[in-house]
């Protein structure tokens, strides 16, 4: 596997979204999306801009409690200062395990690599109607 400087300044942004994620800390989550970031979060609708990205992620862990997240990037391409990344996910809430793939949009600001948008889904099958 080829380590571009695009992958691991993704996988170091990445490291933090996990560690504010599993700490539980809005805020910074939201601070590694760009201002007019996308979140496509499953059952939900679309989410625009960190106030609301930061609000849904904070709603999700007020109603699941306290998670446990690990990325695992699969791919990443980029393209001057956009890039791709599609990986797999493991979150623990609630006693829970859920295992899924994600895709997200990435736009260099600066040195730092920012979430432009953002989705992901469960492995799982849905839950009968």
């Amino acid at each position: 596997m080829v380590q571009t400087a695009a992958r691991s300044g993704i996988e170091a942004t990445n490291a933090r979204f996990m560690s504010a994620i599993n700490s539980g800390d809005g805020a910074a989550v939201a601070a590694l999306y760009t201002d007019d970031a996308v979140l496509c979060a499953p059952n939900m609708p679309m989410q625009r801009g960190k106030p609301a990205i930061q609000a849904t992620l904070e709603g999700m862990v007020q109603a699941m409690g306290p998670l446990k997240l690990q990325l695992d990037t699969m791919q990443v391409e980029e393209r001057g200062d956009a890039a791709w990344e599609v990986g797999t996910y493991t979150m623990t809430a609630g006693g829970q395990t859920d295992k899924g793939k994600y895709l997200v949009v990435w736009k260099r600001e600066g040195s730092d690599w920012k979430l432009a948008v953002d989705m992901w889904n469960s492995d799982s099958p849905a839950a009968p109607a």
